[in-house]
Order: C-alpha cells, then structure tokens, then sequence
C-alpha cells in the first residue's frame, strides 16, 4: 500500500474527522501514515495548533504513524511541498491528504490500484474528487483523464513530481502567447488567472504550478467517475477559500477497479463539462484580463 502524507494545522474538529475517514477506509490497517503538523503562525493559534497534535498522537488503525511536528510556521505550500518530498524520497510514491479532505471507504483501493495501473503511462497524478458533473452515459470507463488537478486527496509519483519547477520560469513566454493560455484553460478559464495570482504574491496557491509542471510535460491527471472524496473545509475555515456548496459531489460506493481509462487523451464532452463547472463570471473574466495585462506591462 502506497503511504499516506496527511498535511494538518489548527482545525482539530475537521482533523479529528480526517482521520476518522481515513482510518476506516479499507486498506487503511496496511498503509503507514505520515502526518505533518505546521507550528503555529500567531500566539492566538497555538490552543488548536495543540489540540490538533494531540488527536495525531493518539492516531491509530494504520500500519504505522509518524508524526512530523513542525517547530515553526512553514505556511501551507512549504509544509505541502516539503513533506511529500520527503514522503516520496523514501517511498517513491504518495498519497496526499489534507486536514479538511473526508475519505470514502473505498478511496484507498482506488488510489492504490490507479497508482500500480498508470504508473509510467504518461499520467502526472491520481485525483480523489470528481465535480457534480454531467458523464456522458456512453463513456464505458471507471476513471478518465484531464489536464487539470485537484488537491482534495491525490496521490503522485516521484518521478512525475521531480518533474516540477516550483519558479514556473517559462511563466512570462506563457502568460504573453494566446494560443497556450487558451489550451490551458480548457478544463476552466480560472487556471491562467490563478497562475498568475502565484505569480504575483500568492504563493500558498502552489496546486496550480503543479497543474501547470502536468500541462508543460503534456500529462494529464486521473479522476474517478464520481468522487470519493468530500471537502469539509469549504466552510470558510480553509486557506484562500471562502463558503460555498458548489463544490458538493455524492460519494461513489467504489470504483471498478478492472475498467480504467487506457489512454490519455481527455474525453472533450468531459472536458467542455469542467470548463462550463469551472469557468468564471463575465465580470471576473473582465478583472482577469486586466489583471494579465497589468502583469505584461507592468510586470506586476
């Protein structure tokens, strides 16, 4: 079994929960389990920054626990990027939760399964989660592909992951030509304009380089037909998102695991499903233009 890499902080309600799934889903008793506590940011979050190291402490119902407790604030991208590094040194793959991601029963079979199938097929990771999205009824495959990712629960291979440039250095030639902006923002017209928010101080946002390292190697990502994973963090309580229930997907009872996608070539009724999911407003499309030609001129 692939190991777990989990990314906690200061929500010991949703942690406690996190780990509840996590150690309940089938697999879970053969799988080591890695958890990486950031310290606190401010004074004010050490109360729950403890509570949540105390519920890790307590973790049981996986083959082994290590507990990484940061001894400062590395912020969410570094402590991300940092602890699956040293997840995928040791292990050379990967399964990545964060504290606020809720598990499926059958989420670990998947993730193993698709981990073993695609393994040096041209794929950049394995996704979890699935938007409430229309599959076409005669699409006859259990998962399919896309060249976009989602870091609600998500797995990945050291090989694919030494593949990133966390500096993104091809980013100025990117944001200026229009025929790569348009390709990559196929699957949702938000992609450029989260990319260039990392680009310009957002530097927590670091899921959007990655999907941006997948769409320059030409790799997509892998997705289950429906989703085996919720976020309970889109309550408002979560790092640069603000309350919503769009996000919301019935949880799949399991996933054939005989009957994934072979290739890699995005299904393109599939595809126009996520850019009409994904794609913004008329008037944030507007600020978004504005905001990538302020950067072309400006450089900021």
């Amino acid at each position: 079994m692939a190991p777990i890499a989990l990314f906690v902080y200061n929500r010991p309600d949703h942690t406690r929960l996190t780990l509840q799934c996590l150690a309940a889903a089938d697999g879970a008793a053969m799988s080591d389990l890695y958890i990486f506590a950031d310290g606190p940011r401010v004074p004010d979050d050490s109360d729950a920054a403890g509570k949540v190291r105390e519920l890790c402490r307590a973790a049981t119902g996986f083959a082994s626990v290590t507990l990484v407790e940061r001894d400062r604030n590395y912020g969410l991208a570094a402590n991300i990027l940092g602890g699956v590094s040293d997840v995928l040194d040791r292990h050379g793959r990967a399964i990545v939760i964060e504290d606020d991601v809720n598990v499926a029963p059958f989420f670990l079979k998947y993730m193993n399964a698709a981990l073993e199938f695609y393994r040096g097929r041209g794929v950049f990771s394995i996704g979890g989660y699935t938007p409430d999205v229309a599959i076409p009824a005669d699409y006859p495959y259990s998962t399919f592909v896309m060249h976009r990712n989602c870091s609600w629960g998500w797995a990945t291979w050291k090989s694919e992951w030494d593949k990133v440039d966390w500096q993104a250095p091809t980013f100025d030639s990117f944001i200026r030509n229009s025929s790569l902006r348009r390709r990559f923002n196929e699957p949702g017209d938000d992609m450029t304009p989260f990319l260039l928010r990392w680009k310009t101080g957002a530097r927590e946002m670091w899921d959007i380089v990655f999907s941006y390292a997948a769409f320059c190697a030409g790799e997509p990502h892998v997705y289950p037909r429906k989703s085996l994973v919720r976020n309970v963090g889109n309550d408002g309580s979560g790092t640069h998102v603000a309350p919503t229930t769009k996000y919301d997907a019935p949880l799949a009872a399991n996933v054939s695991l005989n009957n994934f996608c072979p290739g890699v070539a995005p299904n393109r009724d599939i595809v126009r499903e996520f850019h009409r999911f994904y794609s913004t407003s008329v008037f944030r499309r507007v600020l978004n233009a504005l905001m990538r030609w302020r950067y072309i001129i400006f450089g900021r």
